[in-house]
């Protein structure tokens, strides 16, 4: 999304998230995510995947009536080192949604079902303001409208995929 999903007055700080969480269960080396506070009530999130790929993002912990979410922005895009400038200034980082229950040590994690989005959009183009380009979808809706259209479809196979367990 080019706005963000949430308002202010929605921002929460826990504590508990803040740490190293891995993916519960995992033998071989799995993504680890670092989540350090950083001004008021915003994070820092440090991903590594198991071949070192990193990538960095500014996150707010969010609530909705009794629900909780993460909006994730990339702190920093780098491109590659042979891409133009006009082609990296084009780039935007926008915001990714997850959906987040936090209980003692355990997180558990809900991505955005994009599958599910396009299709609905594509069914319902109105549902929501987007914007597709090159088979890329862009939310293009306001806050509001944004956070009416999540708590409207949290419900099972629909804006939210199976969520993974970390640790």
């Amino acid at each position: 999304s080019v706005n963000p999903f949430y308002r202010e007055k929605d921002v929460v700080f826990d504590s508990d998230l803040l740490g190293e969480w891995r993916i519960e269960g995992e033998t071989k080396p799995s993504e680890i995510w670092k989540i350090e506070k950083t001004d008021g009530k915003a994070y820092k999130l440090t991903t590594t995947e198991p071949d070192g790929k990193q990538g960095e993002f500014a996150v707010h912990l969010f609530k909705l009536k009794k629900d909780c979410f993460l909006d994730l922005i990339p702190s920093d895009c780098t491109y590659g080192p042979k891409q133009t400038h006009n082609v990296a200034t084009a780039m935007f980082p926008g915001h990714l949604l997850m959906r987040v229950t936090l209980r003692a040590s355990q997180l558990k994690v809900t991505p955005t079902n994009f599958g599910w989005l396009e299709k609905h959009l594509t069914a319902n183009p109105k549902a929501l303001a987007h914007h597709v380009e090159h088979n890329r979808l862009l939310l293009t809706a306001d806050t509001r409208a944004l956070q009416r259209f999540v708590l409207k479809h949290l419900g099972d196979g629909e804006l939210f995929e199976k969520p993974t367990v970390m640790v």
